[in-house]
């Protein structure tokens, strides 16, 4: 998931950005609604990926703890089995994520192929996933993963994985924005406040620097005058 996550960083900006209030300098570049939205996301990532391998284990192994299936014939291959749908799955749904985290709380699809270098991305990183479970000895030996072995029904578990993130990471959207628009109603009010604080200063302070200059002249011309006395 490199290539997208690098491409994430040549996103255009969105056009609505100049309606947002500007945030002040001492704030951090990480807001806590921002910190929200990447645990959200995250835990939906987890979780997703968790189950479906937990359902390529009952389907392959037909046991979900390692004590248990150790005991079945041919159990490593099994594991194998197990394992690549579960890689699959996740490289899938994290190529899905790269389109979802474009935004905060725009849907997917607004502006879904606006970044050219995501689509170059997307498809080098799924160069690099057939390559790694399909090309013989490479994928078995090394990797220990067997996507010529997973058939037809592991592919499909796989893609559970990148369904329920997109649906699931989609829905979270919604908390989020919710969220944002707390925050610039919070952020509005501070500064109005700042503002009508600025607007009752008192008026002595204000005519503080004509005060100074009337002060100035003054001097000045007593200064004169104590000149042409002592000429």
């Amino acid at each position: 998931d490199l290539p997208p996550s690098i491409a994430l960083g040549m996103e255009p900006g969105e056009k609505t950005i100049l309606k947002e209030r500007p945030r002040p300098r001492s704030e951090p570049v990480v807001l806590g609604w921002m910190w929200v939205s990447m645990v959200m996301n995250g835990v939906v990532l987890s979780v997703v990926i968790i189950c479906v391998y937990i359902g390529a284990l009952m389907y392959y192994c037909g046991k979900v703890f390692q004590d248990d299936i150790q005991l079945l014939e041919d159990f490593e291959n099994h594991l194998m089995d197990a394992r690549t749908v579960a890689f699959i799955s996740l490289v899938w749904a994290e190529n899905v994520r790269s389109y979802t985290s474009r935004s905060f709380n725009r849907p997917v699809w607004k502006n879904l192929f606006g970044n050219p270098e995501m689509q170059k991305a997307i498809f080098v990183a799924q160069i690099c996933l057939y390559a790694a479970v399909l090309l013989p000895y490479f994928s078995d030996k090394i990797l220990g993963l067997r996507g010529l072995h997973i058939g037809g029904h592991g592919w499909l578990m796989a893609a559970a994985g990148p369904i329920g993130c997109l649906v699931l990471c989609e829905a979270c959207k919604v908390i989020t924005a919710y969220q944002m628009q707390n925050y610039q109603r919070a952020l509005a009010a501070r500064q109005e406040a700042v503002s009508a604080k600025e607007e009752e200063a008192p008026a002595s302070q204000k005519a503080l620097p004509a005060h100074n200059i009337q002060s100035t002249d003054t001097d000045l011309m007593a200064s004169e005058e104590a000149n042409v006395i002592e000429v």
